[in-house]
């Protein structure tokens, strides 16, 4: 493919997320006309036991991480048939396969005979699963396929003892699942209308190029905060991305998640422009998918595009993981994409690690020390926060 073609795939295969820029450049260009950006409509004063309390910890867990859909893996990781993977972040052990039927399915990494887990390579390829305790056999359905010695053991009634299943369901290049076998996956209603803002970016493409997991002693919500608010950048950020953003921004929400679109540095131009002369590829957008996900979508250049997914899970009040996939979208193009993708991810990681995730963990050494009763301002240029923390709020109080 010569450069014209590839330019011409690039252009057809980020089509639709053109279009969804243009349409948001209007928000933006309206802010600039009339001196606005996205502000909370309040001040909110957050008690310091938001990120310390080891009781509101459980109850977050269990209400985020076992009631919800979490996203537990891009369609890229499972990336045909007899492909599985091993998803233990929301604290189940669950498996993921994908069967000769192209689906993707859930289950319980327990052996239904004993409770041993069936299986512990993380990800590979199979057509059957057999447990390494008594050699349970089952199928990428989750049916029990094999029982050895069968008619000395209790006969053909423990062969329908299958692997429990996990509700599921594959949508615009990621993978859902619930991490309750009993619960009931509503994947349109828990969207609340982000899909074809998901689907036109293009995620079902997606190549991983590069995939991390960083450990970081602070609070996960803490973790997540760090992503809602722009107020740090030109502190924080200064030798990484000061100058590169302009303060005006569009916060849109979807149920308990939000839509940050951020404006490029020359948006103070456009205005004076005619719409023709906007570069909306340019627009960075950034996707949160209540509880823990974030997509980070980056300007298109002549080479590609680089999304970011980052899946936060946290293991204690005080501690949590951060899972990284940096993909290009309809995959690698060309050398200059490659070494286009490597950048971005080499800056990303740099700020996560030194910068952003860095302060977290200074920040909740210091919460500890903080008498309790202590509230923290979350101001007006904070408004991913705001909204972040009122929805944990809400749903921990049984809001729906």
């Amino acid at each position: 493919m010569d450069r014209h073609q590839a330019a011409g795939a690039l252009a057809e295969a980020v089509a639709p997320l053109t279009r969804l820029r243009q349409d948001l450049a209007h928000n933006l260009v309206r802010n600039v006309r009339t001196g606005q950006t996205a502000l909370s409509p309040a001040v909110l004063h957050e008690d310091v036991s938001f990120y310390r309390d080891p009781a509101r910890f459980e109850a977050e867990r269990q209400r985020f991480f076992r009631r919800m859909p979490l996203v537990a893996c891009l369609s890229a990781e499972l990336p045909g048939a007899g492909s599985f993977r091993l998803f233990d972040d929301a604290g189940p052990p669950i498996l993921l396969t994908r069967g000769k039927d192209g689906q993707v399915r859930a289950f319980l990494n327990v052996c239904p005979h004993r409770g041993a887990r069936v299986v512990r390579e993380a990800a590979g390829r199979a057509s059957r699963f057999t447990c390494r305790f008594h050699g349970w056999t089952f199928d990428a359905h989750g049916a029990c396929i094999g029982v050895p010695e069968e008619a000395q053991f209790c006969g053909e009634i423990d062969r329908n003892k299958h692997l429990v299943a996990c509700p599921a369901e594959e949508r615009h290049g990621l993978v859902f699942v619930l991490a309750d076998p009993l619960g009931e996956l509503d994947l349109d209603g828990h969207l609340a209308g982000l899909g074809p803002d998901l689907e036109a970016i293009g995620i079902a493409s997606a190549e991983i190029v590069h995939a991390d997991s960083l450990s970081v002693a602070a609070n996960w919500k803490y973790g997540l905060d760090t992503f809602f608010e722009t107020y740090h950048l030109n502190a924080l950020h200064r030798e990484t991305f000061k100058g590169l953003f302009s303060p005006v921004c569009v916060f849109d929400t979807f149920g308990p998640h939000h839509r940050y679109t951020f404006a490029p540095l020359d948006i103070a131009d456009w205005p004076a422009r005619a719409e023709s002369d906007w570069t909306p590829d340019t627009i960075p957008l950034q996707y949160f998918l209540f509880p823990n996900t974030i997509v980070s979508v980056g300007s298109t250049s002549r080479s590609g595009l680089t999304i970011n997914v980052h899946r936060i899970f946290p293991s204690s009040a005080d501690h949590f993981v951060s899972k990284l996939s940096y993909c290009a979208i309809d995959g690698l193009g060309s050398a200059e994409h490659r070494a286009e993708v490597d950048r971005a991810y080499e800056t990303a990681r740099a700020a996560l690690v030194n910068e952003d995730y860095s302060v977290a963990e200074e920040s909740h050494a210091g919460l500890r020390a903080l008498p309790a009763g202590t509230t923290l301002p979350v101001g007006r240029r904070e408004i991913g926060v705001w909204n972040f923390h009122g929805n944990v709020a809400r749903y921990l109080a049984g809001g729906e």
